[in-house]
């Protein structure tokens, strides 16, 4: 380590030169410097602990962009980029000590889509929201990959991309491409722009950069391959109920290609994806039982039948339903009445006052138990309707079935007409099930179908909401995102007794017919949360569960073999989002830094 005075400035004076070029580049706005200005970038969902943030970025324009990352290059700084910061795993913001200053660059500022082949495909640049693809797509017809659950919280299209995110969606699979526009550092530490978008955008850099954000190219390019575009096996592997295997889950090989899976290991300028028909016609059913058995043998039954794939299936167990129903009523109502634009502007404000809070000595928990206070006054989560059979059974199914848009339909009289019996033949068979089993099944209007997704939706802000308002009672609040083999039949989960006597309370909710579950543990006061949670994985791994299974390893999981290695490729020089899946943060991969290397005292 460089302890010399002259070191120390001539350290100090190279971040001072940094910092006006970024300006320089940037603009002087968008280059933050002060805590209180880039706490809502720095802050995600788990706590930033760190003190090397040099400054967060917002460039205003693609070449901008690639302009901030070859200074930052050139001054051999880390670069850690964000979309709109909504992952839960911590994995777009920077956590714990760092061998060189970091540069955290927020691409918010670069929004934009442009449709391609008649809207059958689109590319996106780095801040495009799912919810902004839907209001673009809505009125011809179509609609992107994912049009629930993370859209209505503002989520990127270019971050499901790069953390290969699931979904509700049965048919669709997780979020994949491989054709992007992406810059990756190379191991002399130069970045090179790679052009995979299948576009011609010109030669030089910045030119095809600005030709990509301006739309400048050929908006009718030959149509893609439709395997590249999109994850085009996902159905038939989800079909497959007895296999050992799960379905999908972040640490699956078949998942990584260039940006998809990256995780912040190159730039992600745009990706190419394509679009889906929007459904013709759509039928909610809401199905409600006390009987494990009756929801197991459904799901089996259903995916061996000829029976289409749902548009979705969601789970949710009475536990869920009950904290739900009681603290998300503000995040319902915000997510039924406002843009996703605004929930996340909702968030960044949050971070902001908690950083407030924090600085003023005052109760973190103060804004929870305003909100709180304030939904009394607000309408239920869910309608009484829906409610009163929420409340009455143990385990619940949201099932949404499609009939076929007339798209998709073939011209065939007899086809057109079989296409538009998947609702029917759907329904058939669950009241037929139903009969045979304990339980009920309701048929939702279009308002208590989107009451009831919202519900779902707004479940992961209530547990946060119950944890944070009786934290007194509780020790910690452990949330895992699990995928269960594919033939498992224990998916209502029985913990040992040693993992039990630690857990006051477990709420479960997935992805059923995908069997991905979201499984939150609210331990005891006492309990060691890294030692259980050691234990539980440990409990995962007999069962053979994969973790994590959508929400990507972030911070929180370690990056197996397969993710590890496909990280190191794309980044030799571990300069971008180092740590990521808890691999190693120093330069060039070594396993410690290297003292001569570090000009912090702060890292002794």
């Amino acid at each position: 380590m460089l302890n010399s005075n002259h070191s120390s400035n001539s350290w100090n004076a190279s971040q001072a030169s940094l910092l006006a070029d970024l300006a320089a580049v940037a603009g002087a706005p968008n280059v933050l410097t002060k805590p209180s200005q880039q706490q809502s970038y720095i802050q995600g969902a788990i706590a930033a602990i760190t003190d090397a943030i040099l400054a967060v970025v917002t460039p205003h324009s693609l070449v901008a962009l690639w302009r901030v990352i070859n200074l930052c290059a050139a001054s051999d700084v880390i670069i850690i980029a964000q979309a709109a910061n909504t992952g839960l795993t911590g994995g777009s913001t920077p956590y714990g000590k760092y061998d060189r200053p970091v540069i955290v660059i927020s691409t918010q500022l670069l929004g934009g889509v442009h449709l391609l082949n008649d809207a059958a495909e689109l590319v996106a640049l780095p801040a495009a929201t799912l919810q902004q693809l839907e209001y673009k797509l809505a009125p011809l017809g179509r609609e992107p990959h994912s049009v629930l659950g993370s859209s209505c919280v503002g989520a990127s299209v270019i971050g499901g991309i790069c953390n290969s995110s699931g979904g509700m969606l049965v048919q669709r699979g997780p979020a994949y491409t491989e054709m992007s526009l992406f810059a990756k550092r190379n191991a002399m530490g130069e970045f090179e722009l790679i052009n995979h978008l299948g576009i011609d955008l010109g030669v030089d850099p910045e030119e095809m950069l600005g030709n990509l954000q301006a739309g400048t190219f050929n908006k009718n390019p030959h149509s893609a391959n439709s395997k590249s575009c999109t994850n085009h096996h996902y159905q038939h592997k989800v079909r497959d109920c007895e296999a050992d295997t799960p379905a999908r889950f972040n640490n699956d090989p078949n998942g990584l290609y260039e940006a998809s899976g990256s995780a912040g290991k190159v730039i992600v300028f745009a990706v190419r994806v394509a679009t889906f028909a929007k459904p013709a016609q759509e039928q909610t059913f809401y199905i409600s039982t006390n009987d494990v058995d009756t929801l197991t043998t459904l799901r089996q039954q259903w995916l061996k039948s000829e029976l289409n794939l749902p548009v979705l299936a969601e789970y949710m167990h009475k536990d869920y339903n009950d904290i739900t129903m009681r603290y998300g009523r503000d995040t319902c109502l915000s997510m039924r009445k406002l843009p996703a634009s605004k929930i996340g502007a909702l968030y960044r404000l949050q971070a902001k006052i908690g950083y407030y809070l924090d600085k003023w000595r005052l109760p973190q928990t103060l804004p929870d138990r305003v909100l709180q206070m304030a939904s009394t006054f607000m309408p239920p989560s869910l309608p009484d309707s829906l409610a009163e059979q929420a409340r009455s059974y143990r385990y619940h199914l949201i099932i949404k079935v499609a009939n076929d848009s007339d798209s998709d339909s073939d011209s065939d009289n007899d086809s057109a007409k079989a296409s538009n019996q998947h609702i029917a033949a759907a329904q058939a068979f669950l009241q037929s099930h139903m009969q045979h089993h304990q339980g009920v099944v309701h048929l939702c209007t279009a308002e208590e179908s989107q009451a009831l997704l919202v519900f779902r939706s707004a479940a992961t802000a209530a547990i946060f909401r119950y944890h944070n308002l009786n934290h007194t009672k509780f020790g910690e609040l452990l949330a895992t995102d699990i995928a269960l083999p594919r033939n498992a039949v224990d998916w209502d989960e029985v913990l040992p007794t040693d993992l039990q006597k630690q857990v006051s309370k477990t709420f479960y909710l997935g992805h059923f017919f995908c069997h991905v579950m979201h499984q939150d543990y609210l331990l005891y006061p006492e309990v060691d949360a890294k030692k259980f949670k050691d234990e539980l994985l440990a409990f995962y791994d007999r069962r053979r569960i994969e973790y994590p299974a959508e929400h990507n390893v972030g911070h929180v999981y370690t990056a197996k073999s397969a993710l590890h290695n496909f990280y190191k490729k794309l980044d030799p020089t571990n300069s971008l989002n180092p740590g990521i899946g808890q691999t190693a943060k120093w330069k060039n991969w070594r396993s410690s830094p290297i003292m001569e290397e570090l000009n912090d005292e702060s890292y002794q």
